[in-house]
Formats: C-alpha cells, structure tokens, sequence
C-alpha cells in the first residue's frame, strides 16, 4: 500500500507529464488507461480530436480512463504515440490501490469533456451597470453568500452539493459538480433556498448592496474545460454548450424578478429509465425539496416549500399551465415556463419568489398552452 506521501509524489510526477504532454493548450488528453502502476496517456493537438470527436464520441464523452482496446483504437485514429507514466502505486479497485477516480480528475484538467445531462441555474443581477463599482462588489459578494450558504445548509442535512460558478460579468452560472439526476434534483433544491436567502437579505439590507436578480434553471448537454492561466490550466471547470447557451437566451428577455425554467427532457437513471419532461422532473424535485423542511431561513425553521409553473391566458382562453416561447437574436425559438416559489417558515412572513401571470405584462414571449410532449 502506498504512502501518503508516495500518492503525492507520483500525482505530481503525473501532473509534470501531463503538463508537458499539453503544451500550453495546444494539444489536448483525450484518454488514458493503466496497467498496473503504469499510466499511458493519449495526447493530441486540439483540432485533431475534435475533428475525429463526432466519429469517435468516446474522446469527449464519459470518463477519460479507457480500457486498453479502446485506448489503442482511439490513439491509432488521434495518430498519438502514447506517453507512459510509472508511478510509485499501483492504481485500480483492490484493497491498497489508488482509485482510478482519483488519477482521472488530474488528468481531466487537461481535456475537454462532454456531459448530455446537466442542470445549471443562470443569476443575472438586475441594473448591475447603473450601480457604483462599490455597491457591485457588494451586491455579487451577497449573491455568493447566498450560494455558499445553500450548499452548507443542506450538506446539514445529509444532502451533499459542492456548487461551482462561472462569473457572466453581473452574475454566475451555477452548477453542481457531481454528475446524475439526483445530482440534478439537488442543484434545483439548491435554487430555492438560494432564491430564498436572496429574497430574505433584500428584506433586511441595503437596497444598493443585495441584488434584484432575475433567474433561468435548465437541464441540458455541455462541454467542461478548464482556462488556461499563465503556464497551468485552472484547478476547477467551465461549461459552455446547448445548456448555458439556452439559458443565456432566456435571461435575455426576462424580467426582473422573474424565476424561468427552460423546457428540457432528463432521463432518470437504472434500473427503470423513464424520460421526464420540465413538468415531471419539478415533480420529483419538489420530493426532494420536502426535505428543506426544518432548515432556517432568516431566523426562522421552513415549514413548508412550493414550486408553481404559473397559468394565464392564451389569447382569450384561461388555461392552467402556460409554456411561453421566445425568438432570440438569431431567429431561434426556446420555450421556457414562469415559475413561482413559496416558502413558508414557522413565525414569520413567507417568501415569494417569482413573477404572477398579470406580471408578464411586459415579457416579451408567446403564450402557448402545456401539452404533454411525445417523448421516444
């Protein structure tokens, strides 16, 4: 069994080769596999592997460890002679060994990674520019609070989330780091007592210093990367893809106040897969959501939390849920719903967050009726 100290030392003899193997951002890793204490590398220019990507998925998608038959099959097309690293352990699942996961969140640092299903929150803070440079510092610094404070609160409860952001400049994009759909009901549990905090420190504080936000939630495909800074590549991930990019369009004609939840279908995962459109998956969310009970809000233990996707009218006729389509910039349509949420707390006012039907006055969307997609 290796020391802690050979575990180090060879991660960082590992993380040299890499480096190496990396040249500043112009090839990429686009797989590794082991043999023993042996790891082999595959590494090639950046163009080259997204080239041959919609040929081979497998260069972006899932882990970048390989079994050796793919890991020969995915060199010979990359034409990249493999780079061999001896460590001081052996790495694999066997008592004493260093867990693959551990070598593969090294090495990930250096590629680019697919992921089809993820869900992401978009915070926009509402006239950021029209603010002193002294009341945005403030504002961004109470929106981070309210992050942080949502992930510890319910790792309280024994529903871990380690949320990571991307700045937009007047806002974040959120997510969490672990991957699945449980994971994903967690990152929308984690929107509402963000959401919440937010609303309860616009009550208390300073208008200039706590932010108006508006907010869009979605699921949906990605690609993570890590920025290149100075010689090194940063130690966490960005995202950009079909995801950020919906939400990006969203944001762009919401208003302020206003929650907006894209419409998506997630899968849910083995043994039963089932396909969830927006409306379901909100539904198995809000079991979750149950949980948040008993946790404190301002000072005081919610009782009792409610996502609504809001009704109106489509043209002259009142239905219960509206799907509303918007047309960005480039022509294109993205269907989203208004969404309202309550948290009622024991002794105190309750929150409401969102935007009522007779407030959309000004969105600029069509109003379409729900209907139940055809999902295959």
């Amino acid at each position: 069994m290796a020391t802690p100290d050979e575990i180090r030392d060879g991660l960082r003899e590992l993380d040299f080769a890499l480096q190496a193997a990396w040249k500043l951002g112009q090839h990429m890793i686009a797989g590794w596999t082991v043999a023993g204490n042996v790891v082999s590398i595959c590494a090639a220019p950046v163009w080259r592997v997204l080239a041959e990507a919609p040929k081979v998925p497998r260069v972006l998608s899932g882990s970048r460890q390989m079994g050796a038959q793919t890991f020969g099959e995915v060199a010979k097309t990359l034409q990249a002679r493999p780079i061999r690293v001896e460590l001081p352990f052996t790495v694999g699942d066997n008592k004493g060994d260093v867990d693959p996961q551990v070598v593969d969140q090294v090495v990930r640092r250096y590629g680019v990674s697919r992921t089809e299903h993820r869900a992401v929150m978009l915070f926009d803070i509402v006239g950021f520019s029209k603010v002193d440079p002294l009341a945005q510092m403030a504002q961004l610094a109470s929106l981070e609070f309210s992050i942080n404070n949502a992930a510890k609160k319910m790792a309280e409860i024994g529903l871990d989330i380690e949320l990571a952001r991307s700045t937009v400049g007047d806002g974040f994009y959120v997510w969490n780091r672990a991957r699945g759909f449980e994971a994903d009901l967690r990152t929308y549990a984690a929107l509402v007592l963000i959401l919440a905090d937010n609303a309860v420190a616009r009550l208390r504080g300073q208008a200039d210093f706590v932010p108006t936000l508006r907010t869009c939630f979605s699921v949906g495909a990605h690609y993570a990367y890590h920025q290149i800074e100075g010689t090194r590549p940063r130690g966490f991930e960005y995202l950009v893809g079909e995801v950020t990019i919906q939400l990006a369009r969203l944001i762009g004609k919401a208003q302020a106040n206003q929650v907006c939840v894209g419409s998506f279908v997630r899968p849910t995962e083995p043994p039963v897969v089932r396909q969830l459109d927006t409306i379901l998956f909100l539904a198995r969310a809000e079991k979750l959501v149950d949980k948040l009970q008993g946790l404190t809000v301002g000072g005081h233990a919610i009782s009792r939390i409610r996502s609504q996707i809001t009704g109106g009218k489509v043209g002259d006729t009142a239905v219960p849920l509206v799907v509303h389509r918007i047309v960005d910039k480039h022509g294109y349509n993205h269907d989203l719903f208004n969404t309202r949420l309550l948290v009622q707390r024991e002794e105190a006012d309750p929150i409401v967050v969102g935007l009522q039907p007779q407030d959309l006055a000004g969105f600029e969307a069509e109003a379409l009726p729900y209907r139940i997609p055809e999902i295959t």
